[in-house]
This record gives C-alpha cells, sequence and structure tokens, in this order.
C-alpha cells in the first residue's frame, strides 16, 4: 500500500473514532494486532483487545475528540502527532472521574500492511494529563535569569 493510501487509512480511523464509530475504527485493524501505550496495562493483543482497549477510553472520556496536528508516512510506517481533547467522566487507569476537562499530545506510530493496522505504539504526555486529572503534581522550572 502507498504512502499515501496509509495516510488516508490513520486518517480515516481517527476519523471513525470521534464519530464513535467503533465498527469503522476496528475495520483498519488486523487480527494479529499488537498495541502498546503507557496507559494500558500491558500489550493491547488483536481485534478484541483493541475494541475493549478504546471502549475503556470512551468510557472515561465519553465526549473524546482527537485531531490531527501532523502525518508524516515512510514506507508501511505512519506517524500520527495528535491532541486528545475531552472530559474525564469515567474510570480511567484505576483513577475514579474527576469531570476535569483534559488536553493530551501524542504521536501515535502505526505498522500498517496490506490495508490494516499491524502494530502501533501511542506516546502520551501522560504526565500532563495526571496533572490535569490532578493526581500529579510537577514542580515549576526556576526561570533562567
Amino acid at each position: 500500500m502507498a504512502e499515501k493510501e496509509n495516510i488516508q487509512l490513520a486518517e480515516q480511523q481517527i476519523a471513525a473514532l470521534n464519530a464513535r464509530d467503533l465498527d469503522g475504527f476496528m475495520s483498519c485493524v488486523d487480527d494479529s494486532y499488537i498495541g502498546h501505550a503507557e496507559t494500558a496495562p500491558g500489550p493491547v493483543r488483536g481485534r478484541a483487545g483493541m475494541r475493549r482497549y478504546m471502549e475503556t477510553i470512551l468510557g472515561a472520556f465519553p465526549d473524546l475528540h482527537v485531531e490531527i496536528e501532523e502525518v508524516l508516512a515512510s514506507g508501511n510506517s505512519v506517524i500520527v502527532r495528535q491532541r486528545w481533547i475531552g472530559t474525564h467522566q469515567g474510570n480511567f487507569a484505576g483513577i475514579a472521574p474527576t469531570n476535569k476537562g483534559i488536553v493530551m499530545q501524542s504521536c501515535n506510530i502505526l505498522e500498517i500492511r496490506g490495508g490494516k493496522v499491524m502494530q502501533s505504539r501511542m506516546y502520551s504526555a501522560t504526565a500532563t494529563l495526571f496533572q490535569q486529572l490532578g493526581i500529579l503534581s510537577l514542580p515549576k522550572a526556576a526561570t533562567a535569569g
């Protein structure tokens, strides 16, 4: 599959997520999928594992909207830099709902073969997310003077 088509697949998947079309989102995921994310308890395996993970995310942030900031492709790899915006209204990573709004940056690296996502690795600003949820306090850096 050409790089342009891989980019379109990644964009289609995010559009389906924003539309709450989990079947459309899952149509891009291979049966042998393996995914990694800091907030997942371990590797996300297969289509069933991915569906459960996304249901957990949408249950925790029912108004979630993902904005694409940049997409790059090289061969079978697509990198999507994105912004997640939502309200924490359900259990997430063991954190009870806080009803706080979040804006989180992330970068997702997808391996696409034959029109399906085979693997992904999500790198997120998790510390910033946890700060916004009120469960992590980070010291402010001193201003250079």
